[in-house]
């Protein structure tokens, strides 16, 4: 009997051993999964850090560029606009040209107006030059300046006209004699940008209704013909 019990208690020792072996083993590949599952995710995590660094050092590189062109576009920008600098009133000077005092006929009387670039940079002129008559004491005359074109030239019309250091444009300037309500001047204000700022010149003439006609800046003496 002893012997039988010995033998029972054997076979459950056995069997105990056998589960827990199981166990162990169930266990063990569990914690194999898990740990495999960890490490993939882990893997993962890391392969999408590592793809966005050049997709993050990418848009980097492309907002570089963009802040490079839109510098680039601003520099030309502003080339161009130094290139297109207008002329100064204070580095032009006005005068009448006496290669213009010939133009006469059918009671008509002209001269050339000549601005000249005294700067030390070239500039842009464009447009009409602001005329203006004085009489004896320069007292102001009422005047009427008719931009086109005069009896003896064509009007170029408003253009740009570049202008070196020492060069000029021309305008012509046409008045009428028939004796209609004249108006005796001495001198002709002229400004050349159409500004405050202007040249006082001689000009003794007797001319009709206090009216001048005249041109645009040309970059040529404005001889019809």
């Amino acid at each position: 009997m002893s012997h039988h019990i010995r033998n029972r208690r054997i076979r459950k020792a056995g069997v105990a051993a056998l589960i827990a072996a199981a166990s162990a083993v169930a266990l063990t590949a569990c914690g194999s999964n898990d740990s495999s599952s960890d490490a993939k995710g882990s893997s993962s995590h890391a392969s999408s850090s590592a793809k966005s660094s050049p997709s993050d050092a990418s848009v980097h590189s492309q907002a570089g560029n963009q802040a490079d062109k839109q510098a680039a576009t601003l520099g030309g920008g502003t080339d161009k606009a130094r290139a297109a600098t207008e002329c100064q009133p204070g580095t032009l000077r006005a005068k009448l040209d006496t290669a213009g005092i010939s133009q006469a006929g059918m009671n008509h009387r002209g001269t050339f107006l000549r601005v000249t670039n005294t700067g030390d940079e070239t500039c842009v002129i464009s447009g009409y030059a602001g005329v203006a008559l004085e009489g004896a004491g320069h007292t102001a005359i009422e005047t009427t300046a008719r931009h086109g074109s005069t009896y003896f030239a064509t009007d170029p019309g408003s253009h740009p006209i570049t202008l070196a250091p020492g060069k000029s444009a021309w305008a012509d300037l046409v008045w009428t004699t028939t004796g209609a309500s004249t108006a005796h001047a001495k001198y002709l204000q002229i400004s050349p940008t159409g500004s405050n700022s202007h040249s006082t010149v001689p000009f003794a003439q007797d001319l009709d209704n206090g009216t001048l006609s005249l041109t645009a800046w040309s970059s040529k003496p404005p001889i019809n013909g």
